[in-house]
């Protein structure tokens, strides 16, 4: 860079800023290297300055000055659009939308985050910043492509793009794009009141603006200006018939991607603030500004998105497609020949957005029957060292010679005097002029002749092809099946889709379009990505399932301590639940009557003294014997008439959330319960004697060696061991009780000389035992709400559950089931919540410090709190 001519500086209509001195200095110097190597004998180019206005640059004759126009109305920013880069960076404000519906004299209220606090506490003439605030600059109605986010009837009310046009409406970093771009808000400051606050932008120190600007300064932008959309208006959709996304190339930079109707999916480079891609940008923000908000956003895109998208007209859209620009990565297939489930559901990309898959049905006019498909869409882009643009192309007479030179500069200057209007054509010519390079545009000149109309030129220009970037991809067919059920709308199984003009979640339709076909059902129905994982809903129906099912059980034959249940049905069995996702399944096994017994057996050891019993009056012999007990809990449940019922809803804006709702009635139902000490029989036995003139003086054993003889029965002699061994008895064997025999026995059987007892002993333990039978009411229901939600799958709620899960909706009288749900997709916070009221607040997940868990928020900036 050569040190700059000395050149006379004149401004009017106010005062230029440092900003603006440090720019024109510099960017006369890159102003004069231009015209000395491209060997012009005169240059003049307009530039916007960077706090407002814009400066002329002219060297004729040798004179080199600059005229600075300030505005005095609204001096900060006017700005010039030629497709050139800019040092301009918006504010970004970070916090959730706490009022967005707004009157004619108010703001949309915000709670701000504390980085976000401090960022505007950065700002020249800004003291002090409270947490809850109200500006003009995000009175933002809907684009014209989102109509159906605006209120039916008129009124005085305005219904901000906050209402509704949430990022969950999107996937993939679209949604964290659309969080950050939500919090720039309107860059028209002309029409917002004149405080600090209302027209806020980033400021840079001098030093690191100036570093940046060289930089920039002269690069010319593939199809976007660089600056937000100046009403501040989303530009990105997400619905079925048009879905945009963002999708990393092989150097990791991200491209704007687009998929609709005209069958096609289409990149560009996303459209970011080039001041903001510049390392010195991010150094500041990293060492000086310490913001943690704005690394998140550079961490992830590398630059600041913009949040412009696609031209929206054809012929211009066309326009950046011959430059190059706007690149065909491959076509749908037969996507779009098919009906979508609802409009909102747009393609569902994954974190990096190389994949995504979408579903949709139609009809099979043979059977009359529905039938669902399943897409799945791989994407690779290919990197490309000019994706943020293209730097001034010198001309250079030792490679070209002077004649070529100056010829090739006349043809361009001609050229670009018609090419000022700052159009989409213009600039799409602009950018393709430097992309192909001197030499084919040396030969286009000498092609053109003598007497060049520079009107054929621009149409040729326009014309002209560039070679694109070879991106490839493709669309595919990965699933397909049947979607039927025999009853009426109404009494369908229930699965609903969001649609926000109806106010609701809307059931879907499985009546085939005539009648007579009756087929099996295993069908996605739904599908999504939940970070980088795939998620589906699938619709079930076989009626070929019935059958009588065996008795399900572990009973064994000897049951002492254990545990063990039985099942038993009577009638038919099939298969009830109509829908099952991939980390759900609440779909079972129904039978007409069912009954289910569960015993528990515990031990409850031996008797404490031994039983004892006569053979018979007046018999000497008599048996010894003992047992070990155990205790059985018997639970019963008897269910008739059983009906399960699975409802599913996607709830209002989100593409990647599901409501699984499971509800089970009967029309009887009862539960018995009882508890009893039972008893085994140890296998060793003893049979003993005695002697007594009244009451023991029959019979004997084979086996009498006990000494002294019985007298009055005194001693009692236990003589021989038996073993009887049963199916059941090794529970109570512990092998022989009487270690030696003979054995006096006299202490048990005979311990009092004044009383005889034919039969006695034993020591069982003392159980309460009991027994009941409870008959419940009919149409007794256990419900439960669970959710695939933020990368998990929890349980919502098991009391309150709503009838709405399991009805048509509209139902009979008209009504409209409704849910929603939100969640911060762009931050180190991880939030969200569910229309679902827990505890007389919605249902949560993760934290925020921002929430309240009252409402449905709309998130905008980055959320780390």
């Amino acid at each position: 860079m050569h040190t700059p001519r000395p050149y006379g500086l004149a401004v009017e209509g106010g005062e230029l800023t440092e900003y603006d001195k440090a720019f024109i200095h510099s960017t006369v110097v890159r102003f004069s290297n231009f015209k000395e190597a491209s060997r012009l004998e005169s240059l003049r180019d307009t530039y916007d300055l960077p706090n407002g206005g814009y400066c002329v640059i002219q060297d004729m004759g040798n004179v080199l000055k600059v005229i600075a126009h300030k505005t005095q109305t609204n001096p900060q920013f006017s700005f010039t659009i030629d497709g050139m880069a800019k040092a301009y960076i918006p504010m970004f404000f970070s916090g959730i939308i706490t009022r967005a519906r707004v009157n004619s004299s108010q703001g949309v209220k915000l709670k701000l985050t504390q980085s976000c606090i401090a960022r505007l506490k950065q700002l020249p003439d800004v003291e002090n910043v409270t947490k809850e605030i109200e500006l003009q600059r995000f009175v933002i109605p809907y684009g014209e492509n989102f109509s159906e986010f605006k209120p039916e009837y008129e009124s005085d009310q305005i219904w901000t793009q906050y209402v509704a046009q949430n990022a969950g409406w999107y996937s993939g970093s679209m949604a964290k794009l659309m969080q950050v771009v939500g919090g720039y808000g309107r860059q028209d400051f002309d029409y917002l009141p004149n405080t600090p606050l209302e027209r806020a932008i980033f400021q840079l120190p001098v030093s690191v603006y100036e570093l940046i600007e060289d930089e920039i300064n002269g690069v010319r932008l593939p199809g976007y200006t660089g600056i937000p959309p100046l009403d501040g208006k989303f530009q990105y959709d997400y619905k079925f018939s048009k879905t945009h996304a963002v999708s990393f190339d092989t150097f990791g930079k991200p491209w704007l991607v687009q998929i609709g109707s005209d069958k096609k999916v289409w990149a560009m480079p996303l459209p970011i603030i080039p001041a903001t891609l510049s390392e010195h940008f991010k150094q500041y923000v990293e060492e000086e500004l310490k913001d943690d908000e704005i690394l998140e956003i550079l961490n992830h895109f590398g630059a600041m998105p913009s949040g412009e998208g696609f031209p929206e007209d054809k012929s211009e859209f066309m326009s950046w497609v011959r430059a190059g620009v706007i690149v065909q990565v491959c076509d749908t297939s037969d996507f779009y020949n098919h009906i979508a489930y609802y409009e909102a559901c747009g393609w569902s990309f994954n974190t990096r957005g190389g994949n995504a898959y979408n579903t949709c049905y139609n009809y099979d006019y043979t059977t009359g029957l529905a039938f669902g498909m399943t897409y799945k869409m791989s994407l690779s882009l290919v990197g490309q060292e000019d994706h943020y643009g293209l730097k001034r192309v010198s001309i250079n007479s030792q490679e070209l010679g002077d004649s070529e030179a100056r010829r090739l500069i006349e043809y361009l200057q001609q050229l670009m005097a018609k090419l000022k209007d700052g159009s989409h054509r213009s600039n799409a010519i602009l950018y393709k002029l430097r992309k192909v390079g001197n030499e084919i545009i040396l030969k286009r000149v000498q092609q053109a002749g003598i007497n060049i109309h520079f009107e054929n030129e621009v149409n040729y220009w326009d014309g002209y092809t560039v070679k694109a970037a070879q991106h490839t991809g493709s669309v595919t067919q990965v699933y397909s099946g049947y979607l039927f059920h025999p009853a009426k709308f109404e009494n369908q199984p229930q699965i609903k889709f969001p649609n926000y003009a109806q106010g609701g979640c809307l059931s879907f339709n499985f009546s085939p379009i005539e009648t007579g076909w009756r087929v099996a059902c295993d069908t996605i129905m739904f599908a999504y990505y939940d970070g980088d994982d795939i998620k589906v809903v699938k619709y079930f129906i076989d009626e070929s399932l019935t059958y009588s099912k065996e008795i399900d059980t572990d009973y064994e034959e000897c049951m002492m301590v254990g545990h063990w249940y039985k099942n038993e049905t009577e009638g038919f069995t099939s298969i009830f639940g109509h829908f099952y996702t991939s980390d759900i399944d609440e779909r079972d096994e129904v039978s007409q009557s069912v009954t289910k017994t569960t015993i528990e057996g515990r031990d409850q050891g031996y008797d404490s003294k031994p039983f004892f019993a006569q053979d018979s009056i007046f018999w000497r012999p008599g048996t010894l014997w003992r047992n070990r007990y155990y205790t059985h809990l018997i639970k019963t449940d008897s269910t008739s008439g059983t009906n399960l019922y699975l409802g599913v809803c996607i709830p209002m804006f989100q593409r990647a959330c599901v409501l699984h709702a499971t509800k089970e009635t009967h029309v009887s139902k009862s539960y018995s319960e009882s508890y009893g000490l039972l008893a085994a029989k140890y296998p060793y036995s003893y049979r003993y004697w005695t002697h007594d003139n009244l009451f023991a003086f029959i019979g004997g054993l084979a086996v009498q060696k006990g000494q002294p003889v019985p007298v009055a029965g005194n001693p009692v002699w236990v003589e021989i061991e038996n073993y009887a061994p049963s199916m059941c008895s090794d529970f109570a064997d512990q092998g022989p009780w009487i270690p030696s025999l003979p054995a006096d026995y006299t202490w048990l059987v005979h311990p009092d000389r004044m009383v005889w007892r034919a039969q006695g002993g034993g020591g069982p333990p003392k159980v309460k035992e009991y027994s009941f039978t409870r008959s419940l009411a009919a149409n007794t229901d256990d419900r439960v709400i669970k959710t695939m939600f933020m990368e998990q799958t929890v349980d919502v709620k098991k009391e309150g559950v709503s009838d709405g899960y399991f009805i048509s909706s509209p139902n009979p009288i008209g009504s409209i089931f409704y849910r929603d749900a939100c969640r911060v997709f762009m931050g180190r916070a991880e939030y969200g919540n569910i229309g679902e009221a827990v505890n007389n607040m919605r249902w949560r997940g993760g934290y925020t410090s921002l929430a309240d868990h009252k409402s449905c928020y709309h998130f905008i900036g980055v959320i780390n709190e």
